[in-house]
This record gives structure tokens, sequence and C-alpha cells, in this order.
């Protein structure tokens, strides 16, 4: 009997020790993405300089759509009030097969506003990814240089080309990723939680960048050279997988020439996106995110996600082992930093005051979705995808 006991006494005293390794290993990678974040630079605002305002880039901004109709008005809005020289850039959308009233939307919108010029395409299906071709068939009509590319459900701020002008001349950039939020709906503790998380996403984003190791960015705000895509070959290589336009597209440039990707740090190219109705929704959502990690080919993206999850993992296990209380208050301060940084830049601290609560379910939730998003299947738009 004393055997067994001390046995299970051992069995306890290893099991504490590797969830602290685990926990100190998160903290420290959370704690590098801080300072990254602060090492990364501010964007300049003075678009006064006469070799920026003399010298324009001009800019094909895609967007594919379906079954939007209860956001394409509010996104028409926001490209119809760019400020921007109407010559240098056109605007098109595709759409992937909607079933609604998206198309009458953006007629009734065209017909009520005369400024506003786009282009309408239907997608074609030709891989995997419907999204990935809806881009790629934007971007071999698009006539102008760079790409730009948003989603219907956003809206997108008046002077957003000209901050991508601005970096593109001051540091030849050939891939941008910016900012992306949420926009608060009506689902107050849902819109809070998804807010949250989605500020500690783009933390990462942009600590990962003033590391110099960017691992992630977002298709919703993504500007790249139409030239560097073309002889990348895009995604070809990734087509198979239902998502991940963005990240394996940098990924590629990253292999290209990692100092040619930068990142916009700054609120007023703040890109604003729909959070998602429902749980159902939002666990779709996620699903088709983490669906894609496996096809990683960066090794901090790698490492980065193991820690995420491991060190979500072992904030639950901790909770069974009071010797490691301090640790774990540690992990919910150190996310709390690279949340706050976020919010403060984006000026989105209203959420806030929700952050205890959103702790303590975070690590449940991401546990849960990183174990079904590799099994199985999920919806997206009305249709079911494998992983």
């Amino acid at each position: 009997m004393f055997s067994i006991f001390e046995a299970f006494a051992k069995l306890t005293i290893i099991s504490v020790i590797v969830i602290a390794l685990l926990l100190i290993f998160y903290v420290l990678l959370i704690a590098g993405l801080c300072i990254g974040f602060f090492r990364l630079k501010n964007e300049s605002t003075n678009f006064d300089n006469q070799v920026f305002s003399d010298t324009k880039t001009r800019f094909s901004i895609i967007i594919p759509f379906r079954n939007e109709a209860r956001h394409l008005e509010a996104l028409l809005e926001t490209l119809n009030c760019l400020d921007y020289p109407d010559e240098l850039y056109e605007i098109i959308l595709i759409n992937d097969g909607s079933t609604d009233r998206s198309l009458e939307v953006i007629e009734n919108f065209l017909a009520a506003h005369q400024r506003l010029e786009l282009k309408t395409l239907n997608n074609k299906r030709v891989s995997g990814s419907p999204k990935k071709d809806a881009l790629n068939l934007g971007i071999a009509e698009a006539k102008m240089d760079w790409i730009i590319t948003t989603d219907a459900d956003c809206r997108v701020p008046s002077n957003w080309l000209k901050h991508y002008n601005y970096k593109i001349l001051r540091e030849a950039c050939t891939f941008i990723a910016g900012p992306v939020c949420f926009y608060e709906d009506q689902n107050q503790l849902l819109d809070a939680f998804q807010q949250l998380d989605f500020l500690s996403l783009q933390g990462a984003t942009i600590g990962s960048f003033g590391l110099s190791r960017p691992f992630m960015c977002n298709g919703a705000n993504l500007g790249f050279l139409k030239s560097s895509f073309l002889r990348l070959n895009g995604y070809a290589a990734n087509n198979h997988i239902a998502s991940g336009d963005d990240v394996f597209l940098m990924q590629q440039f990253l292999e290209a020439d990692a100092k040619a990707v930068g990142y916009l740090k700054t609120w007023h190219a703040l890109v604003e996106t729909a959070p998602q109705p429902d749980l159902k929704s939002l666990i779709n959502q996620r699903k088709r995110w983490a669906a894609k990690a496996s096809a990683y080919k960066s090794r901090f993206a790698v490492l980065v996600s193991v820690l995420v999850l491991l060190g979500n993992a072992s904030a639950v296990a901790g909770l069974f082992f009071a010797e490691i209380y301090y640790l774990l208050i540690l992990k919910v301060a150190i996310d709390f930093l690279l949340i706050w940084c976020t919010a403060t830049l984006f000026a989105q601290k209203k959420q806030l005051k929700h952050y205890v609560w959103v702790a303590l379910v975070y690590p449940f939730f991401t546990l849960y979705i990183a174990l079904v998003s590799q099994f199985g299947k999920f919806s997206w738009k009305g249709r079911d995808f494998k992983k």
C-alpha cells in the first residue's frame, strides 16, 4: 500500500514540475512578444512630405464575398469614402456563389452612389479553397501593381491606401500586413470574448514582427506586389487547404525576402471586421483557422502554436495543483499586458473590463478548438469542409 502512495506522490511531483515548466516557457514566449510589440515602431501619419505626396502607388482592392448582404452596405460606404486618387485604385468584388441578396445590395448601392466604381465577377471553383479561387480570379483581372485584400464583412478607414502607399515608398516592401479588430455587434458577452481573443492574436502578430519573426497575419487587411505574387505562384502550393490565404502567402514572401515583409503598426490603418453572431459560428470559424496549423512550414510558427496550446493545457491542469497558482496568476498577467498593449494601440480598451472571466474560459475554449479542429469537418458560409 505504501508503494502505491509513494508512486502517486512522485507522479504528482513530476506533474507539478512539468506543468510549471510549460507555464514558464509560455510566459517567456508572451513576454518576448510584448518586447517585440514595443520594438516595432509606430507608423507615421505625416503625408505632407513631397516625395510621398507626389508619388502614388496603384492598388487593386480584391474582395471575395458569399452571402454577405447583411454587411456589404457598410463596406461599400467606407470604400466610397476612401481618400485616394480615383484613377489610382480599382475595386473588384468576387461573388462566391451567394444565395442571398448580396448582388442586389451592391446594385442598389451603386445606383445611389455614382462616384463609386467597381467590378463584380463570379467565382470559378478549381480547388479545395473557394476563397483562394476567388482571390486568384480577382488578381488575374487586376490592372494595378499592388493587390490589397479585405473581407466583405469589414469596414476600412478613409486613409487606408495612403498608409499602404507611405509604407511601400518608405520601406520598399513587397508584402504588408495590416491591423484588424472586431467592431461591436449585439451579443455583448460573446463580442467581448471575441474582441479580447482577437486583440491577443493581433498583439502576437505585432510582437512577432517586432522580433523579426512574423508568423501570423490577417487577410482582412493585407497588401502585396502583384508581380511578386505571380512569381511565387500565389496560392498554388496550398489551395487544397480551405483557409490560410493570408498566412501561407506571407510565409512564401518571407522565404523569398524577409526584409521586404512589413507591418502597418497604426490604428489609422485599422480595418474593422464583424464578430461571429453566435457560439456555433464562432466555433466553426476557429476550427477553420486552427485546421491549417498542421500545414505550417515556419518552425517559429509551429513552436508558438505548440507552446500556446501546451500553455493553455497547463493552465487547465494547473487548477488542480495549488503549488503553481502563482504561475497561473503570472500567465494571466502577461496575457493581459499583451492585450492591453494592443487595445491601447487600437483604442479598443472598452472590453478590458471583461478580461477576468474571459481569461478563465479561454484555456478551455482553446483546448476544445485544438482538439476538434484536427478531426472531422467544419462548416463555413453554408459549405462543409474537411481538415
